[in-house]
């Protein structure tokens, strides 16, 4: 604390005491203090070295002391940084945060950043400079490890054949290797830097799973974007999805794409990285074979399987939205005659031609037309009542009596059917399967009845 006196005749006691004290603070500071202080003289030579922080030059201060600072060993400095920095002792202008790098104790590069400012008499006479410095060795060799981290990130980014981005921390792409380039067909160029990833894949602005991983977003947020997305199994913090991207490739691509989070030493999130893989070739094969799966091998119309899914789906909606659905439930008449009489090929060729028939008459996206099992097909209705479906039924009717088949066994001379129709709004309390039991029995009434018609039920 600085002293003050009254008396006028103590005015030069009291100095020396204002002056004492001062010093004595400014001790404290020096020793308190995270930087260490040095002096120089007029010919810019150390003279002193002091405060605590002195033990963190990791040099003996004789190796200083007497000596400028350009004429030890300094590093990490280009010669012109370097004649610019004796320019400014030249010219007795104050520095600050002059970086750069000398051998220490055993030879283990050390990293100094120092300011300093220059001293003048009241005369105006220089003095020499006085200032501060600090040993950053720690902070420089965590920039060199980020850097060098950096650098591996790059090596394995924009060597990976998989196409792969990276994000920093403000949703800006750092990474956008060679392989993303070919999928997207933008270079990295027009990428880098950038923070608007939603060009290469959507045509409107929308996040990535990138950026929801950065945002550390909510399963619900997640899901609004993509329905499907799961937790990574492998890769904490990741996430996963797959979608169809229209925009990408002739006639749109299909990606499969993750999402990780990269951290740093102390686990701060400082970006994230999002690789995708090009499916559209297997979800391709995998419809294929979900079509064979669904179709009946002899007519290529949609099998037993489909029909049992489909009725269920449709049954659910209608249910939803209160609307009646009809099925219609067909028969071959005679069917084991004509096989006996014309040969199984015969038979074959006689399926396929009613299969044919039926999906002509049958032809709206939401109905259904499968081969139910041996001569038997069904027909789904949907959002259909009772008289749109009997009039379905008369069309289909008169449709195969076109064809005008030869059955000699059946009567007329040719091939007919056999058509049972049910209507039903789906109510909770029943199952689908009540609609397929009414419609047989309907249907077994049409052959009890002479055959070749359709019945109600």
């Amino acid at each position: 604390m600085v002293r003050t006196v009254s008396d006028p005749g103590h005015a030069s006691n009291g100095s020396t005491i204002t002056i004492a004290s001062e010093m004595h603070a400014l001790r404290d500071f020096a020793e308190l203090s995270a930087e260490w202080f040095w002096e120089q003289d007029a010919e810019f030579r150390f003279t002193r070295f002091f405060g605590r922080a002195t033990e963190k030059l990791r040099r003996n201060e004789s190796d200083f002391l007497g000596k400028r600072r350009w004429d030890m060993p300094i590093h990490g400095v280009t010669p012109e940084q370097l004649a610019e920095h004796i320019a400014t002792y030249e010219r007795h202008e104050a520095f600050r945060d002059f970086d750069y790098e000398v051998p220490g104790v055993g030879g283990i590069i050390q990293y100094y950043s120092v300011s300093g400012t220059p001293v003048f008499d009241p005369q105006g006479v220089f003095l020499g400079y006085h200032g501060v410095g600090r040993n950053v060795t720690e902070l420089r060799l965590g920039e060199l490890a980020i850097k060098a981290s950096e650098r591996q990130l790059s090596q394995i980014v924009d060597g990976s054949p998989i196409p792969t981005f990276v994000l920093d921390a403000r949703h800006r792409v750092t990474h956008w290797n060679r392989a993303c380039e070919k999928l997207t067909r933008l270079n990295a160029k027009e990428m880098l830097g950038q923070s608007n990833t939603w060009r290469a894949f959507y045509p409107a602005p929308r996040p990535s799973m990138a950026d929801f991983v950065l945002s550390a977003a909510t399963d619900e947020v997640i899901a609004r974007s993509y329905e499907q997305f799961s937790h990574s199994s492998l890769i904490a913090g990741a996430c996963e999805a797959q979608g169809f991207f229209p925009l990408m490739g002739d006639g749109g691509r299909w990606l499969y794409f993750t999402a990780a989070p990269l951290r740093d030493a102390q686990g701060k999130l400082t970006g994230a990285m999002e690789t995708l893989q090009d499916i559209t070739d297997q979800k391709r094969s995998q419809s294929l074979l979900e079509q064979l799966a669904a179709r009946d091998s002899l007519t290529g119309i949609s099998n037993r399987r489909c029909f049992d899914e489909k009725l269920r789906d449709e049954w659910k909606r209608e249910r939803r939205d209160l609307r009646p659905l009809s099925l219609l439930m067909m028969d071959v008449d005679h069917f084991k005659l004509f096989n006996d009489t014309y040969g199984h090929q015969a038979g074959d060729l006689c399926l396929q031609r009613i299969a044919n028939a039926l999906q002509q008459v049958v032809c709206r996206p939401a109905d259904l037309v499968a081969r139910y099992g041996g001569e038997e097909f069904v027909a789904i209705l949907s959002a259909t009542d009772g008289p749109g479906a009997a009039i379905v039924a008369q069309r289909i009717l008169d449709r195969v009596e076109e064809l005008c088949i030869a059955h000699r066994a059946n009567r007329g001379g040719h091939v007919t059917l056999s058509i049972g129709v049910a209507t039903a709004i789906p109510q909770a309390d029943r199952q689908p399967e009540s609609l397929t039991a009414a419609a047989d029995a309907a249907l077994y009434r049409a052959k009890r009845n002479g055959r070749g018609r359709y019945v109600v039920d």
